[in-house]
This record gives structure tokens, sequence and C-alpha cells, in this order.
């Protein structure tokens, strides 16, 4: 039997954090072009949701994360410039953590050919209660970012030129905040995401194909992404898919399909794993996602799991000796570790994608088979 691609079992941490081609002309065209101006989205719906609803012991655990002081009563950090290289966490023409690859590696980084791009947004790496939103430039947030380039973007250079975003992402305990002030830093966050988004097309996409995609909270603003800017857009005939992992993602988004095999393109990729006893409350009741115009929570509604060993949607269970590879996890930085095969089944039947407990090191998302061959059957007759 053929073995399936591989899946890569996330580094799971509850709810929000963790799963090179010289573009010729860039530098010089941007010292010549003015800044791109995009009001930031401040949704007036931030009033009326909050984040939340969990137990008061649950509370009680999260309270060292909550921020000192109300949202505003705290200035947000200076906003980034995507017109400066430092405000992106990988860029195709500069040499970052998002060109890396296993060694043992089927498909290893191939930028500089790639006939796709990819625009990746990262998921949350700040927990600190000194603010709402953490610093784009804060020297531990740009460690953790680097530790997601490695193993959650990298994942996508087989097939795609890497575009990831730096922005000022909600602190942690912005998702479980039971007061406005929650939803308010993450609506600020979406702003950033936005405006790096229009950079990107104007200036470096050029008309090409692209792959959306993101983790945790970087799917929840893709998925928002999708909705108001993609979607009934000249840009959805280019979208290959979006592969929003690690949140909840309903299936209902209109205008856009659930990915139901492996070869489909122009839909919507996402799954949250768990093992058999986990709590998923929080993907399949208590998360808030952007739909129809507005912050709901997910409360019930179904979400996307695509089976990543047999990418079919809520695919039956799949062994570990059809995983061709999971990524283990470095402690220090050093070249990237060789894939593990038959780590672990997976199986998308239930709400989530639930897999066997291993007591390796964690294992972000590893999707680079698939991913490369939407980019070469999207348009195809």
């Amino acid at each position: 039997m053929n073995k399936k691609p591989g899946i890569g079992v996330g580094i799971v941490i509850v709810c929000a954090i963790v799963i090179v081609a010289m573009f010729t002309g860039c530098i010089e065209e941007e010292t010549a072009t003015p800044t791109v101006t995009v009001t930031p989205t401040v949704s007036s719906h931030a009033q009326e949701i909050v984040t939340g609803g969990f137990s008061p012991e649950v509370q009680k655990k999260l309270e060292p994360y909550r921020p000192s002081l109300h949202f505003d009563r705290l200035t947000p950090p200076p906003a980034p410039d995507y017109w400066l290289e430092d405000c992106w966490a990988a860029l195709p023409f500069k040499k970052d953590m998002a060109d890396e690859a296993p060694p043992n590696t089927r498909y290893p980084e191939a930028q500089a050919t790639a006939a796709v791009d990819v625009f990746f947004v990262h998921p949350t790496g700040y927990d600190s209660p000194a603010s709402w939103n953490a610093p784009w430039d804060d020297p531990g947030v740009a460690t953790a970012t680097a530790d997601m380039m490695r193993y959650c973007a990298s994942v996508f250079n087989a097939g795609g030129r890497v575009y990831a975003p730096r922005y000022r992402q909600a602190t942690v305990y912005s998702w479980f905040d039971e007061s406005t002030f929650g939803i308010r830093a993450i609506d600020l966050a979406y702003s950033d995401v936005e405006r790096a988004f229009a950079h990107y097309i104007k200036f470096w996409n050029h008309g090409r194909p692209f792959i959306l995609a993101g983790h945790s909270q970087g799917s929840f603003h893709g998925l928002r992404l999708l909705q108001e800017k993609i979607i009934d857009t000249p840009l959805e005939q280019r979208l290959v898919a979006a592969y929003l992992i690690g949140y909840s993602i309903p299936e209902n988004i209109v205008g856009i399909k659930p990915s139901k095999s492996f070869n489909d393109t122009g839909v919507v990729i996402g799954w949250n794993t768990y093992t058999k006893d986990g709590d998923n409350s929080f993907f399949t009741k208590n998360a808030v996602i952007w739909i129809d115009g507005s912050y709901q929570k997910i409360d019930g509604q179904p979400i996307i799991q695509v089976n990543p060993l047999s990418w079919k949607l809520h695919g039956s269970e799949v062994s570990a000796s059809e995983n061709l590879g999971s990524l283990p996890a470095l402690e220090s930085y050093g070249p990237l570790s060789a894939l593990i095969p038959d780590l672990t089944g997976a199986d998308a039947s239930g709400k989530v994608l639930i897999i066997k407990k291993t007591w390796s090191s964690g294992f972000p998302g590893c999707v680079s088979r698939n991913a490369l061959s939407k980019c070469r059957l999207w348009r195809l007759p």
C-alpha cells in the first residue's frame, strides 16, 4: 500500500500558542513607492461580544496572564511599517527561518523556482500581562516567531515563496478575557494582518497564485481575511487553498468549501489536534470566530476537520504506518532533525482530530506534500 502524506502532530499549547529566492527588483521598487495606507479595522462588534466563558477554576489559573490595566489605558505598541524587512518574519528574498527543511524530506526548499506564493500568519507567541498586544519587535516575541517560521511556515517552502508578517498579536489572555478588552486586542492584531496582506498583494504578488496559511491566532485572522479580502474579489480566482490549522474554522463559510480530497483547490483545510481524552471545549464551544461579518462564538457549529493522513473531510482513522514523517521540535537552534515516520495515526471523524499520545517531543504541522500537490494542480484543465 502506498503511504499517504504525513501529519505533524502539533506543539499543542491550548488556545493560541503553539502547529531563498531573490525577488528581482523588489528592494529597489520599495524605495521609490509611497506606503500603502489601509485604515485599521476596529469593528463595532468588538463591543458586543466577549471571549472567555470558562470555569472559575480555569479563569483562576489564567489570572497571572491578565493585563493589569484596561485596554483603553494602555497605549498600543507602535504599528509595524511593512516597507521595512524587519517587520516581516519571512520573505523569499532574504534568509530566514522559513527557509529550513528536514534533512530527509522528499520535498526540499525550492522557493527560487516556486510558481506560487504563501502568505503565512503566525500563531501566538506572547503571554505577558504587560500589554494586551505584543510589540512586534519585542526580543522574546522575535525568538518565538523564529521558531514558528522553522516549524510551521517552512512546511510550505517546497511549493511556495513564503511571506510572513510580524504583527501586534493579541496576548494569550485575550482569548479567555470576560470583558471586551480581549476581543479589542484581537481586532487590533487583525488590523496589522490586513495591512500586511494589502502590502503583499500590491507590491509583491504580481498576479501570482497564492496560499493563505496560518496556525492558531494566525488562523483566526486568516479566517477573517479570507472572508473580507479574498472571497468575492478577483483574488479568489488566484487562491490555491487556505490552510487554517489549529483554530475553529466553520464549515459554513459563504463562498468557499472545505477541502474533501488531496487534490482539490480553492478550498479551506483545517484541523484541531487532541488525544482521545482531551478537553476540546475551547474549539467546539468557547472559541470566538469571525463569520458573516461579525464576531460570534463557535458554540456547536460544525468545524472543518480534515484528516491530514488521508486529506478527507472528517476522514476516519488512518494508522500510523501511513504517516510518512513527523518533525521533532528542538530545544536549541541547529539544523532541523530528521522526520520520524510511523509516529502516530489520525482520526478526523469526530468533532476534532484525534491522535494517539506520544512521549516524543512536540511535532508542528507537516503538510509539505499536500501543499506542493495543490500548487501543481491549481487551475489545471
